[in-house]
């Protein structure tokens, strides 16, 4: 009797148990591990499945970009002349696809937000009676100057957009407040 479960069931009754015999299959190729083996690779695999959690969740917590994004600063969005006040025009931030809302509020006086909600991604309209944006999904409005929110879900602003406005054209300059999620 070289099987060393055997061994230690008939130590510990005194005689192997009838369970043993009925359920126990022997093969030729059969490795037995102790306790102490097992529990190292219970160990080793928990280590592993806690290092990948770890790493996602610090990847979640510290690694998102921020509104860092690889913007290109410097781009056209649009000529004044084809926009007339009270008007939008949606367009995708350069450098990125995340898309972004122009508003003529005045004859000198462009904005520009990340047309997505705050709240929940959902794109955002302009209402130009009402002189706001609004977003359908959960009915949030955000103030057309400041990109503030005004009512609804939402608890963070709109990401503001930077603009630059020459005589011609309103160009895209960069992030100026938020974050593009």
């Amino acid at each position: 009797m070289n099987d060393p479960i055997k061994k230690r069931l008939k130590k510990k009754y005194g005689q192997e148990p009838k369970w043993a015999e009925d359920f126990f299959v022997e093969t030729k190729d059969d490795q037995h591990i102790s306790r102490r083996d097992f529990i190292r690779y219970l160990s080793l695999v928990s280590l592993g499945l806690f290092s990948g959690t770890a790493g996602v969740l610090f990847k979640t917590l510290f690694g998102r970009n921020e509104g860092k994004m690889a913007v290109t600063k410097g781009v056209k969005i649009i000529d004044k002349s084809d926009l007339t006040i009270g008007e939008s025009y949606a367009f995708k931030i350069p450098g990125t696809s995340y898309p972004g809302i122009l508003v003529r509020l005045s004859e000198d006086n462009f904005v520009a937000y990340g047309q997505k909600c705050s709240h929940l991604q959902a794109p955002v309209m302009w209402k130009e009676k009402e002189h706001k944006f609004f977003c359908p999904c959960h009915k949030g409005a955000f103030s057309a100057e400041t990109g503030d929110v005004l009512y609804g879900p939402p608890e963070r602003p709109l990401p503001k957009l930077k603009l630059t406005i020459t005589k011609d054209a309103v160009f895209f300059d960069g992030i100026e407040k938020g974050r593009l999620v």
